[in-house]
């Protein structure tokens, strides 16, 4: 009686520890199994859109490109030439603040202002992507878009076929009363399309402007202050802060005071700032010094000090707040 019960209890424990073992194994490979997938997702992608597929000659594209990345890269966005492809670029791209998503992953956003006047199936070059990151730098590249251009004749219509008029016909009196009631309703459609064509040309206005509602030294702003929460400096990417630094302060030069600061060197910028009234001789000798700061860092092996770096914030900052537009001026823009 008492050797049975022992087996009892021996046949019980062989039992749990079988499904303790069983246990163990599967919660190893469902871990396994994670690990795989994340080291799967890559450290960066790049997406590039448009808000029409579909235009006629001339038309303005919005034109924009998303990236996403872990935590620790640094994307850095092309800056373009006046043409991409048979494209020109009507306005140049700043990138937004980076947006953190639920997976922990960042997403920033870049758009352009494209048109062309070249008809038929063309297409958006695919753009280069750097960036830098933990494991060093590298490079992703974006899709390619395709865009439909048509001109301002339809396909089927040739300019060579108009021909003459024909003569008025004598029209019978009984459809005098015919054709006044049919002049009535072509004069009604014809009012209600041009009002329904102002309507369109109005929302299309109001659609372009969305790109330009903020004035420049506001969008300067929230891109200085992007670039702190960022905390690209405490990361290490020293170089990298100062790059995205005198961006920020080229493209609002560009916007503010219609100086092509982005396209140009230093040293193309700083002769044709020479020769401009659009700024004093303070703001002139406080951009200089900015830039050939900057300059040392990103092109040399100078390492700056925090109180270098917080200095150099301080001056971009301080540019901005004594150049930037009057809120009179923004107000004044009709709707």
């Amino acid at each position: 009686m008492v050797v049975k019960r022992y087996r009892s209890l021996l046949n019980i424990l062989l039992l749990l520890i079988g499904v303790v073992y069983t246990l163990g194994v599967v919660r190893n490979s469902a871990f396994a199994l994670g690990n795989q997938a994340t080291e799967g997702v890559p450290p960066i992608a790049a997406v590039a859109h448009a808000d029409r597929n579909e235009i006629t000659i001339g038309d303005k594209i919005k034109f924009g490109i998303r990236v996403t990345y872990k935590d620790g890269v640094v994307p850095r966005f092309p800056e373009l030439d006046q043409q991409l492809g048979v494209f020109t670029v009507k306005k140049m791209g700043v990138a937004e603040v980076p947006k953190k998503e639920k997976d922990g992953r960042f997403t920033v956003d870049c758009y352009y202002v494209l048109s062309s006047y070249e008809i038929g199936h063309q297409s958006i070059p695919p753009l280069t992507i750097s960036y830098q990151g933990t494991q060093g730098e590298g490079e992703v590249v974006t899709n390619e878009i395709s865009i439909d251009i048509k001109g301002v004749l339809q396909g089927d219509e040739i300019s060579g076929d108009i021909k003459d008029i024909i003569p008025p016909a004598d029209v019978p009196a009984s459809f005098k009363r015919l054709l006044s009631w049919i002049g009535a309703v072509f004069t009604v459609l014809l009012l209600s399309g041009i009002i329904f064509w102002l309507i369109t040309k109005r929302k299309k206005k109001m659609q372009e402007r969305e790109l330009i509602v903020k004035l420049p030294h506001e969008i300067a702003y929230e891109l200085l202050e992007g670039l702190l929460k960022e905390d690209l400096v405490a990361k290490g990417f020293i170089k990298e802060y100062y790059y995205r630094l005198t961006g920020i302060v080229r493209h609002y030069i560009e916007n503010r005071f219609d100086l092509l600061a982005p396209e140009r060197t230093t040293e193309e910028f700083l002769a044709e700032m020479a020769h401009t009234n659009k700024l004093n001789d303070i703001h002139k000798r406080l951009i200089r010094e900015f830039l050939e700061r900057c300059d040392m860092v990103k092109y040399a092996t100078y390492d700056p000090s925090v109180l270098e770096i917080q200095e150099i914030y301080a001056a971009a900052k301080r540019f901005v707040d004594e150049t930037k537009e009057s809120m009179e001026k923004k107000e004044a823009i009709p709707a």
